[in-house]
């Protein structure tokens, strides 16, 4: 009997607010999933942008950013998706995933044609309900991928919770989610079933950002009151001027760098996309043939996990051009090098001065960045373990190690073809630019 697959993709979670001496979230089920499963604890996204990173989950490989930006979005075939070999064994696809991914190739690899929500749906008006009554009608076996983006910007709560600083929004959505999965694991067989849970890229939050006074119970019901008469695309410009200054107020009582670019405009991507409080991502195996582990520290990318679902289950990769591996090794307790992962930042903010998109490379030792176009702009290189928060740029100094660097990028674009997809029209295009206003990209 052939095992059913989940995967879950939790839009911009922190793998620090579930896991390890930061974690703040409160998140029972996730816990007991890691306990029963295989946690990898330096797992590293391939991008910055929810749809590159998505794009490079289903087919395993690598894209080379100063290729695919130069058209503005693109569809994946549903050919170069090893989704597609799951459907040719027999596997029924379903997905609950947010409109500007479904638009950009992933529509036409599911069996479902409601995959799609819009950017204002979350966990609070309706879409947990929408997923659990989707996995009522799945059939056997059958890969379910659900991608929730309550914790995305500007990390909707109830109007009730208003109140609550953006750190704890953060980690109450998480609990939110965590419930969420609590009422799935109900409804499957666990051992009759593989989970994946991953995010898709991290996010730049920090503790003491958008730090509020607590009110009491009566100011809360008047900000209330007051919001209920404002149109909500008005109120999001005022939540977000508004955190903006408290996160630089904050910034400005600290001398870190870290915490000083995560407290700075968010939007103000140009020259730290590629730290890791974006591309460190959690990444936990569990269920059906896996067997409990301690958690790894083996590095390892997003690009990893379909030739290890593949693997598990049994069906051989016979899509050309793959650069994810096979984890199963590790799951098992055996060894398994690390390989340099190319990383990028797309250039999808229409209305800054400098969006260029970025490129770099992550090793277990070292985190090296720069222009996707000019290799001496915007350089950045960091000893990850002498400096795991990447404070200070060592660019200046190893000049032996940007050399390497460059030789990696170099080889992955030589190996690398361009993604087998397709330009949007334009009528697709401005439904994803619709949703895309409405997570702030644009």
């Amino acid at each position: 009997m052939k095992p059913n697959i989940l995967l879950i993709v939790i839009d911009s979670l922190r793998p620090d607010r579930i896991l390890g001496k930061q974690k703040t979230a409160k998140s029972p089920v996730i816990d007991s999933l890691i306990k029963k499963g295989v946690y990898f604890s330096n797992a590293i996204t391939t991008s910055q942008y929810s749809s590159q990173a998505m794009q490079n989950i289903f087919t395993a490989r690598f894209l080379l950013d100063d290729k695919t930006t130069k058209k503005r979005y693109t569809k994946i075939h549903s050919t170069s998706s090893l989704l597609s070999l799951l459907k040719k064994n027999g596997y029924n696809t379903y997905a609950i995933t947010q409109e500007s991914l479904s638009q950009q190739g992933l529509k036409e690899t599911f069996d479902n044609e409601d995959l799609s929500f819009k950017g204002e749906d979350n966990l609070y008006n309706g879409l947990g309900e929408r997923i659990l009554k989707k996995l009522d009608c799945v059939t056997s076996p059958w890969f379910f991928y659900i991608h929730p983006e309550d914790l995305h910007m500007p990390c909707v709560v109830p109007e009730e919770l208003g109140y609550l600083k953006l750190t704890e929004r953060y980690d109450r959505n998480i609990f939110e989610i965590d419930s969420l999965i609590g009422q799935i694991l109900k409804k499957i067989n666990l051992d009759e079933t593989i989970i994946v849970l991953t995010s898709d890229h991290g996010e730049y939050i920090s503790s003491m950002q958008g730090a509020l006074k607590e009110s009491t119970n009566i100011k809360i019901s008047i900000k209330n009151s007051i919001k209920k008469l404002i149109p909500r695309t008005m109120l999001t410009k005022l939540h977000d001027k508004k955190r903006t200054l408290d996160g630089k107020i904050s910034a400005s009582k600290t001398n870190k760098p870290h915490e000083k670019r995560i407290l700075a405009d968010r939007r103000q991507w140009q020259n730290k996309v590629l730290f890791d409080d974006i591309v460190h991502v959690p990444l936990l195996f569990t269920g059906h043939g896996i067997n409990s582990m301690p958690s790894t520290s083996q590095q390892v990318s997003n690009i990893d996990i379909f030739p290890t679902i593949l693997e598990l289950i049994g069906i051989p990769i016979t899509i050309q051009n793959i650069q994810g591996r096979s984890l199963v090794p590790l799951l098992k307790g055996k060894e398994l090098n690390s390989i340099p992962i190319y990383m990028t930042s797309s250039a999808i903010i229409l209305d800054l001065p400098n969006k260029d998109p970025l490129v770099g490379i992550r090793t277990p030792n070292f985190k090296y960045f720069r222009n996707a176009d000019d290799p001496k702009k915007d350089v950045h290189l960091y000893d990850l373990k002498n400096d795991p928060l990447e404070d200070n740029s060592i660019a200046n100094e190893r000049s032996d190690i940007i050399k390497e660097m460059e030789s990696n990028i170099e080889k992955i674009k030589k190996d690398v073809l361009p993604l087998d997809g397709e330009e949007l029209d334009e009528k697709e295009i401005r439904k994803i630019e619709h949703e895309l206003k409405k997570l702030g990209y644009m």
